[in-house]
Order: C-alpha cells, then structure tokens, then sequence
C-alpha cells in the first residue's frame, strides 16, 4: 500500500479556524489521516488547503436559463419570466453546470429538481451529495403520486436521493408535513415580502398567481403571517431542515429559527438579480443561526462558483467575521447533508482537499480569499 501523502501549505482551514504552516495527510484512498504541522521536508504551498466546499442549494435543471430571466421586479415576476422563456432542460447544460460548480471547488452538492433526473450530472461531475425531488400542489391528486415517486428513489452511495416540499406559498400544509418529516429536508421560505402577503392575508402578487393558474386555493394554502410561523405552527421547525432564503424573514421568525437550531441557506446573488435585497444575515449570526451557502438556479446567478457567493456576502456584511461565511462554505453545508465525511478537514473522513492559491505575502487568508478575486483552485485528493 501506498505511504501517506502530506499536503503542507502556508494555511489550512480546520473545524477550529486557520492553521499556519499546516500539512494534511491523506491515505491511498483518500482519506484524512491527521492535520499537523508542516516539517522542513515538505514543500509548503502559497494559499490555504480547504475541505471540498458544499453548494448546499442549487437548480441544476435550470442551467439553460444562464443570463435568460431578467430580475430585479422579485419574485413572482421573475417566475413568471422564467415560464416565458418556453426552454426545456437541456441536459449538456446540465452536465456543464455540475463540471463548472466541480471545477470551482466544490465537492458536494444538494439540488433540487422537479423532474428527479439531475443526480446523474452529479455523479458524471465526480459530485457528490443529494438530489431532492421537489414536490408542489394544494391537492393530494397533485403531489401525492411526485412524493411516492420520490421515496421509492434512493440513488447511490455518491448521490443520494429524496423528496421535499417547494415552498409555503406552493405547498399545502399536509404536504409540507408529509414532505418534509425525512432527515435533512431543505425548503424554500420567505424569500420575498409576497409570500408574507400571501400567506397572511392572501393578496399580492402570488394571490394574483394562484387566481391565474384557475384552482380554488384560498382554503387549502396555509395561512398564517410568514413561511416560518407556518412551519413553527406545523411543528416542521428543527434542526434538521435547512431554510432557503428567508430574504424577507422578520425578526420574531429568526428567533424561532434560532430557537429550532434550523440551518439558513444563503443564495447572495441569485436573491440580489431577484428582488434586489439580502436577509438579514447580521441579526442571523448574532442569534447563533447556522448557515450555509447555495448558488440557486443559473436562472438567477451568473455560474455555480460557491466561493463568489461567500464574497458577496463578505462585500455585504463586513462587520461580521469572514471566518463564518467559511464555516458556511464546509462544516455548515456539511451538516444538512447527514455525512460526517462533508465540509471537514477531519481524521478518517473523505471531504476531499482543495488548495486555493493565493499571493506569495498573503499574511491574512479569509479576506483576500474572499475578496472577489476568482483565485486559481484545484483538488489535491
């Protein structure tokens, strides 16, 4: 058997923040044997060896939309844009989008898709994660037979696979209840004041939606006065749900997330093309929420590299310290995929090991990492 490799370079993220002059060593196989200090026979790289990070919301089956579907008007109209284009999934832009979000430096990926198909992109990537089959309806004749789909799919060891509810606003309350009761579900909530509107009073522009589409739906959405007092209402809050968006989330919701240990997923830029604004990522991180980090749908973002989201947010929220949107880059998104080989430079776990190089003087990683530079990056196990 092959001896251990040592991966040394100037810095190494761990689960207890930067280290310096640090080596990781892996087995043959790839495992995570130890991280310890880097000696005078290893060849000590510029930059910082990372876990592979985790995309912890995307849309693959979306990825022909890239630069398609104008923004800026929120959510509905952007729907309503996305339905116009008329473009059927296309699965080379697919195929391209799992390589492209590969060859940023991601290792593993939860998508969610309405058709359940996009698990072999992840695996053709050399992905791994979850592909979530989302399902949607104010009926049990709409969502009944999706969700019993769904649950008969199990994927692989690479990608698993496994059914969940869209949003609130698009979803009965025993749907959502029957969706989300399996580990790690992730759902769409709050992500613009509409859905408050909804939901509260039943007006707005997703009123104006649901009278379109001809269904009699005022009784059968829930109602309550956010997503996430719905879900608290439906005891869905908990630790194992991650929450996606929550742009338009008051103050009282994110202490009941807070109170649930629910993990936010944050999507920057796909929520500034959309609507224009971000949540309110400062009050998350003084209530202690844990956060991850997607890139939505090429429909709404420009490419599927997870570091330019965490630099977004980093430009946001200067104040708040760069290490959280790195923890949010591994351990954070590493936590909702249920594997504790995900997001972790850690001993006998398979996170992969990704070195981003960065300026020889480099003294302080995070914020030159994070600085909106696309700095070079590639897999070293």
């Amino acid at each position: 058997m092959s001896p251990p490799r040592r991966l040394a370079a100037r810095f190494v993220w761990t689960p207890t923040g930067v280290q310096r002059d640090a080596c990781v060593v892996v087995d043959a196989h790839g495992a995570i044997v130890r991280v310890t200090q880097a000696n005078g026979d290893d060849d000590v790289l510029d930059g910082i060896l990372m876990p592979g990070l985790v995309n912890a919301h995307a849309h693959l089956e979306l990825s022909q939309l890239r630069h398609k579907v104008p923004g800026g008007q929120g959510s509905v109209p952007w729907v309503r844009s996305l339905w116009a284009t008329g473009l059927p999934p296309s699965p080379d832009a697919n195929d391209a989008a799992a390589r492209e979000a590969a060859a940023s430096g991601t290792r593993w990926l939860i998508d969610t898709t309405n058709r359940g198909d996009t698990d072999r992109h992840l695996r053709a990537a050399g992905l791994q994660g979850i592909v979530q089959i989302e399902c949607l309806g104010l009926t049990e004749g709409r969502w009944q037979a999706v969700l019993d789909a769904a649950r008969r799919r199990t994927g692989s060891r690479q990608v698993r696979i496994r059914p969940t509810a869209h949003s609130p606003v698009s979803c009965s309350p025993a749907l959502l209840s029957t969706a989300l009761t399996g580990p790690w579900p992730t759902i769409h909530v709050d992500e613009d004041p509409a859905d408050l509107d909804l939901l509260r009073d039943r007006t707005g522009p997703w009123a104006a939606f649901h009278e379109q589409l001809g269904h009699d739906w005022r009784g059968r959405l829930g109602q309550a006065p956010s997503g996430l007092a719905l879900l608290d209402q439906l005891g869905l809050l908990r630790r194992e749900l991650g929450l996606v968006h929550l742009c338009a989330a008051r103050d009282r919701d994110l202490v009941r997330v807070a109170k649930a240990g629910s993990t936010v997923i944050l999507c920057p830029r796909s929520n500034l093309h959309i609507g224009g604004t971000l949540p309110n990522v400062a009050r998350m991180a003084q209530l202690g929420i844990p956060l991850a980090i997607g890139t939505d749908s090429l429909g709404s973002t420009p490419d599927m590299d997870i570091v330019a989201e965490a630099a977004t947010l980093h430009g946001a929220f200067p104040e708040l310290d760069p290490a959280l949107w790195m923890q949010a880059l591994t351990s954070g998104g590493g936590a909702l995929l249920g594997n504790a080989g995900a997001g972790q430079l850690r001993a006998g776990t398979f996170p992969g090991v990704l070195h981003i190089a960065l300026p020889a003087d480099t003294d302080d990683p995070l914020p030159t990492l994070l600085d909106g530079t696309r700095w070079p990056r590639e897999f070293l196990a």
